[in-house]
């Protein structure tokens, strides 16, 4: 009986130090998984989506909160007790996930049309396919948090980040009103682009 007890408890002690393992190696225990979700779709408004995201730009955003060159710190972009290859892990575990966001209700339609033009103008050379895809390591745009996105224009115009390559000469001259058309635009666009329809064979 007594052999049996000790059996049991070794076991449950192996079955708890394999779930900490376990936890540990998994990129989606990380703390980012409280704001930015397991699966990198954030459940607020105002936080990003990170599904799906190029490795080298969340890459460059962390460089970037860690050296104060961009605002975001304060909650929590660089989490004590996680190494640098921790973080890379999630990073990677991120812009992995194959989850697609969904669509949001808050969208008007009127202001995707006024950004529709804004984007064909200023932002299709770095964010083509309606920011579906990426050029000169530009992040991918489409399905992204609206408020988030009104957010970082903001930010962007009154310099509290600095702009990206060729983004001084697209953001020159907008007003508040086009920004957030633009960030409209954006945020109604599908994360991937629609399959187009298969021909049916006579």
């Amino acid at each position: 009986m007594k052999n049996a007890v000790i059996l049991r408890s070794l076991l449950l002690l192996a079955l708890s130090w394999s779930s900490v393992v376990h936890a540990d190696n998994d990129p989606a225990a990380s703390p980012c998984a409280e704001c930015h979700g397991i699966d990198g779709i954030a459940a607020k408004s105002g936080i990003p989506h990170l599904n799906g995201q190029l490795l080298g730009y969340l890459e460059d955003a962390m460089a970037q909160f860690k050296g104060e060159r961009r605002p975001g710190r304060a909650f929590g972009h660089e989490p004590a007790g996680i190494d640098g290859a921790k973080v890379r892990e999630v990073l990677k575990h991120y812009s992995s996930v194959k989850a697609l966001r969904p669509k949001q209700d808050k969208v008007d339609p009127l202001l995707v049309e006024k950004g529709d033009a804004l984007y064909q103008n200023r932002c299709a050379d770095c964010h083509p396919d309606n920011g579906r895809e990426s050029d000169k390591d530009a992040p991918l745009m489409a399905a992204q948090d609206l408020d988030y996105l009104i957010k970082q224009g903001r930010h962007f115009m009154d310099g509290k980040r600095k702009y990206a390559m060729m983004m001084d000469r697209s953001f020159q001259g907008l007003t508040d009103a086009d920004l957030e058309a633009v960030a409209h635009f954006f945020a109604g666009q599908d994360q991937l682009s629609p399959q187009k329809s298969k021909k049916r064979r006579r």
